[in-house]
């Protein structure tokens, strides 16, 4: 299955308008010439990486309820750096713009990585490589969460290749933890967590998010989920 057959499949089961839905339709059919590199800069890769983002910004609006993001550029950049994550446009801090890192290289693993990210464009924080951002290690384990749910629902069918960026190839990292935690989160509760908290790197009080999620998790990985997540800083 070709990466514009997945997306098409993507735009039968998202709750878009018939307006966006066909014009999304329009962008996938006519981008006509694509490589299998995706950082080839032709008219149809990019008319796929446009519509990749969309499609998948909309899936996490969906179920986890609405973006807090002032700006979004409507168009994934490739990012000279291993790390996938959100920039802001040069002079516009308020712009979120979807950065690809140089570990996606094919169309699976940039599709794996735009979801990822996705989850991050609900809520916005920029450059988190480079600045103390807070992030909580509950959103990273709903972003891996919600990248697997997708890879594993409309690639892994027809790619048995695990992508380079899933921490299921490295169950010791921390990604792995806040994912294995968070997974046994029904994307419904995350849903309302977001929905009390705003974001959900916005835990502010344990007693009510225990309330919402103890039924799945342990108290162990609740004070695990709100911890700071730790990121690797560039020096």
């Amino acid at each position: 299955m070709t990466i514009a057959a997945v997306l098409l499949k993507l735009l039968e089961d998202i709750q878009f308008s018939d307006e966006i839905r066909l014009k999304l339709k329009e962008v996938i059919d006519s981008a006509i010439e694509v490589t299998s590199n995706p950082r080839d800069e032709i008219d149809g890769n990019q008319k796929l990486l446009h519509a990749t983002l969309i499609i998948a910004f909309e899936k996490t609006q969906e179920l986890y309820g609405e973006s807090g993001a002032k700006d979004l550029h409507h168009m994934p950049v490739f990012l000279n750096q291993s790390q996938s994550q959100i920039v802001w446009e040069k002079d516009n801090p308020d712009k979120s713009i979807l950065g690809i890192g140089n570990c996606a290289r094919s169309w699976e693993e940039v599709f794996y990585d735009i979801c990822h990210e996705s989850l991050h464009l609900l809520n916005p924080a920029t450059n988190v490589i480079d600045d103390d951002t807070y992030v909580s290690a509950l959103e990273e384990g709903c972003a891996v969460k919600f990248a697997e749910q997708m890879y594993d629902r409309y690639i892994k069918p027809t790619c048995d290749k695990i992508p380079l960026t899933s921490p299921t190839r490295a169950p010791s990292s921390q990604y792995f933890l806040a994912y294995s935690a968070a997974r046994k989160i029904p994307d419904d509760v995350l849903k309302v967590v977001r929905s009390v908290f705003g974001k959900f790197s916005n835990i502010n009080d344990c007693k009510k998010f225990s309330e919402l999620v103890d039924k799945y998790v342990s108290d162990i990985e609740i004070n695990e989920l709100i911890k700071p997540f730790s990121y690797k800083r560039k020096k």
